[in-house]
């Protein structure tokens, strides 16, 4: 028998044919409904819902402003440096000396020059007064000779022309020769000619010592020029020497590093020391490959994570993209900015890559003072100088939109 007696008799009993046959309990219909949502809540997450499409990089935690490097303005040897490793400095405040001996001989020899030039120009001005003196006095006897000549001729001429009147009456009257009326007006002449180039003798003597005069004063300048041209460049190299003696700081912030030690001969331009730009906020700057980082822009949205705090537990300080760089970032102007090769080396094993500004979100409730992800953060300060990891949101996508092309060339749609 495969069926049981008791079962044959309740199935042909007319006691139970009005009643209703139960096809599945309370649970299935509970599962039946929790797989019904779960299909409708993802069909709605398929179409409403985003997937980020994330760019990551590695980099490090740094304060506006960076690191940058305090540089020599002159060329010379470190005498001394008035700062230390993890002291802070003012922005104009003198952090090292340097010894300038190549132009302090510069001055010195420009000092003797200017002396001796000092030297000869009283000498000229001496040489120059005596000359003027002792042409003042010939110039005088010159022309009290050439005025006593005028006042001789000028008494000739006028004895000749009386006398040249006297014989023209004789000549008429015919009791002198003609050849004597004649030699009167040819002395008469010549006297007048020698008057004029006389007179013309006394107005050049006030030339020539106005000429002579000229040229004195025209030597004392060029002289004077000289003197003021070299004390012109004994200021300059004067200055000079007070601006390169000192280095000066151009910024406030903490002395991370000493790059030159005491008797270090430097350059214009040479690192002395780096200094980390003091300010409250932090920002993270991070260094993603250069094919992924031409996606990257300003505004978009990017998660740090610090590489002292667990991730897993506290979640991420979020934060804005502020700047990405145009092209990649070379090793030196890395270095700069972090101030260390060793970790400069790590960064671009992959090849330069694109430098990311991110402004951290600020949070005044949390410990740490920035926004993190999903909790509070850790309670522990977040300091300049931790090394981080991020990842910046590049795009977000429906999840229908991956599945449509998908569907379409498997159709061959």
């Amino acid at each position: 028998m495969i069926f049981r007696k008791v079962a044959l008799e309740r199935l042909s009993s007319p006691e139970q044919l009005d009643q209703l046959m139960q096809v599945t309990n309370p649970q299935g219909w509970l599962a039946l409904t929790g797989l019904c949502g779960l299909l409708v809540a993802s069909l709605l997450w398929g179409v409403y819902g985003r997937i980020p499409t994330e760019v990551t990089g590695e980099g490090i935690l740094l304060r506006h402003g960076g690191v940058s490097n305090v540089v020599s303005n002159g060329a010379g040897q470190v005498e001394e440096v008035l700062v230390a490793v993890g002291g802070v400095v003012q922005k104009g405040q003198v952090v090292a000396r340097l010894r300038q001996d190549l132009l302090q001989r510069q001055i010195d020899d420009s000092l003797a020059k200017l002396s001796d030039l000092r030297a000869e120009q009283q000498a000229m001005k001496r040489s120059a007064d005596e000359q003027k003196r002792l042409r003042q006095r010939d110039l005088a006897q010159q022309k009290s000779n050439l005025n006593g000549t005028i006042d001789t001729l000028e008494n000739d001429i006028r004895l000749l022309e009386a006398r040249r009147g006297a014989e023209k009456k004789l000549l008429d009257d015919g009791l002198i020769t003609h050849q004597t009326y004649l030699d009167t007006e040819q002395k008469l002449n010549t006297d007048r000619d020698q008057l004029a180039s006389k007179k013309l003798e006394l107005n050049g003597l006030t030339l020539k010592d106005l000429e002579a005069q000229h040229q004195l004063d025209q030597e004392l300048e060029t002289r004077s020029n000289s003197i003021n041209d070299l004390e012109q460049q004994i200021r300059e190299d004067r200055a000079k020497l007070a601006e390169n003696r000192v280095v000066i700081s151009q910024y406030s912030g903490r002395v991370l590093e000493l790059l030159a030690a005491r008797g270090a001969v430097v350059s214009p331009g040479t690192p002395l020391l780096s200094v980390e730009v003091l300010s409250e906020e932090l920002m993270a700057v991070l260094f993603v490959p250069a094919a992924e980082g031409k996606r990257i822009h300003a505004g978009l949205p990017a998660r740090i994570s610090p590489t002292t705090v667990k991730r897993e537990e506290y979640g991420y300080i979020l934060g804005q993209v502020q700047w990405t760089s145009d092209f990649p970032t070379s090793a030196l102007a890395m270095t700069r900015l972090i101030g260390n090769e060793a970790l400069v080396t790590k960064l671009m094993k992959e090849g330069p890559p694109i430098q990311i500004e991110v402004a951290l979100d600020r949070d005044a409730a949390t410990p740490t003072g920035y926004r993190w992800s999903s909790s509070r953060g850790p309670n522990l300060k977040i300091s300049s100088g931790t090394l981080a990891t991020g990842s910046v949101i590049v795009r977000e996508q429906r999840p229908v939109s991956l599945v449509i092309p998908t569907v379409r060339e498997k159709l061959g749609v």
